[in-house]
């Protein structure tokens, strides 16, 4: 009798996880989600997000589950899925993204390098030997193959590079995909963020896989999905105001520090093998002071304050558009405002984070300041375009007219993808932070710089 595992989600009710991905929810690499909070420190602003990266990977293979029986696909494509949806995490670190910047700047790759190294046996998780004696790891590509599963598809379809079955990695990762169903439900719910209350019923619905002459198969969507498509890409875009708060940026960074200040001193040497409580606990009692100060800040919100903020600046597109609609009659758009602040975001790019944060440690003259308690948060000018690939793609989503053409989303809804791909969705383009008190004498100090 197959293996068979039955889970409540508050999004979806029961669901029930059979053979493989039954049998890899219960390895120690996914069990390990269950202490990882889904949003990170995002729980310091909005007190219900405590759910965790297990519940967001579970409810990713229940959909894609779901909506692979929907379209019809053999049960060893459904079985992919599932099991992708539901691994396609395990290599996050503690308070997920918060610490992604941490794999890059000390190992220069990101989770989802660990992720695929993980499915595919060619890294096992690095515990504590007193928990990895305890523990039989490893076993993901084993189990995967008992199912006759290619370790390396599933690896492929999470690094968006499975090729065999374009319909498979649409649904896994494209701009309609089972990642951001699940999340944008879950992560709406619990935080009492209505814009994420997308119609997964639609969706799931008016999909289906076509033949596309000389493409292979892919994901087509009716007509009728186009007000539904619409609605989730605009609560995706929205939902960027919730996971892109200040405070959450923050206490980001105060992980950040955390985490390299106690590297230095030896008592972490690797980051990304913690859960979120244990790396708090490692800072809370590490023997270097501003490690320590991070680790209680984060537990009892001692959270640093900006002492200076850039609002987000227009891309050249953005500054295009305003143009035309100013030579046309739209006298109203002030954007000499973002040129000032654009003309200030500039001088700062040239002077450098790093530079920076010392020219106002040094104006601060504050012997109890650390410069590590300074943060700088600064988008490069090259950069202020939209980020999000999943958006920038939504405008080649494939539509079946009711006529039996397929043509992509912006041949139906051009002035809906213009918005989409040029929204400023990052919630500053700088910004300046440091420990309360000193936050009225760091602002002093950049406006002098400004000024300079």
């Amino acid at each position: 009798m197959a293996f068979k595992k039955i889970v409540r989600s508050p999004t979806f009710g029961l669901m029930t996880f059979e053979g493989a991905v039954g049998e890899l929810i219960e390895t120690p690499e996914f069990q390990r989600l269950t202490t990882i909070r889904q949003l990170g420190p995002m729980y310091l602003v909005y007190p219900g997000t405590h759910h965790s990266r297990s519940l967001h990977a579970m409810e990713v293979s229940h959909i894609a589950t779901n909506m692979g029986m929907k379209l019809g696909l053999s049960k060893q494509d459904i079985l992919i899925l599932g099991c992708a949806g539901l691994l396609h995490d395990i290599g996050h670190g503690p308070y997920s993204h918060a610490t992604e910047i941490l794999y890059h700047d000390l190992y220069h790759k990101d989770h989802m390098d660990y992720t695929c190294r993980l499915i595919t046996g060619k890294a096992k998780l690095e515990l504590p030997e007193k928990e990895a004696e305890l523990l039989n790891l490893g076993k993901i590509p084993v189990i995967l193959k008992k199912y006759k599963i290619n370790p390396a598809d599933i690896a492929d379809l999470i690094r968006k590079k499975y090729t065999k079955k374009p319909y498979l990695q649409e649904l896994i990762f494209g701009s309609i995909d089972v990642d951001q169903l699940a999340f944008l439900l879950t992560d709406s719910r619990f935080s009492g963020v209505t814009y994420g209350d997308v119609s997964l019923d639609t969706l799931s619905e008016f999909f289906s896989v076509q033949n596309i002459p000389g493409k292979g198969k892919h994901l087509v969507a009716s007509e009728k999905a186009i007000p539904a498509i619409k609605d989730m890409i605009m609560a995706r875009l929205s939902m960027y105001n919730f996971y892109l708060t200040d405070t959450g940026l923050i206490v980001g960074n105060m992980i950040q520090t955390g985490i390299k200040r106690a590297i230095k001193t030896g008592e972490i040497k690797h980051f990304h093998i913690y859960t979120d409580d244990e790396i708090r606990t490692i800072l809370i009692n590490s023997k270097d002071p501003i490690a320590r100060k991070m680790g209680v800040g984060i537990k009892y919100r001692r959270v640093f304050k900006i002492a200076f903020k850039i609002p987000p600046i227009f891309n050249s597109k953005q500054k295009d558009f305003i143009q035309y609609l100013k030579k046309n009659g739209y006298n109203q758009m002030h954007s000499d405002i973002y040129k000032k602040q654009e003309t200030v975001l500039r001088k700062l790019s040239r002077i450098g984070a790093e530079k920076l944060k010392q020219l106002i440690y040094n104006r601060i003259k504050d012997k109890n300041l650390d410069i590590d308690e300074i943060f700088i948060n600064m988008k490069s000018l090259k950069y202020l375009d939209l980020t999000e690939p999943r958006l920038k793609n939504a405008r080649d989503i494939l539509i079946k007219t009711i006529n039996n053409q397929i043509l992509p989303l912006i041949a139906f809804e051009p002035f809906f993808i213009f918005y989409v791909e040029n929204a400023n969705c990052i919630p500053a383009s700088f910004y300046l932070a440091v420990p309360s008190k000193y936050r009225d004498k760091a602002k002093e100090a950049i406006l002098q710089i400004i000024k300079s």
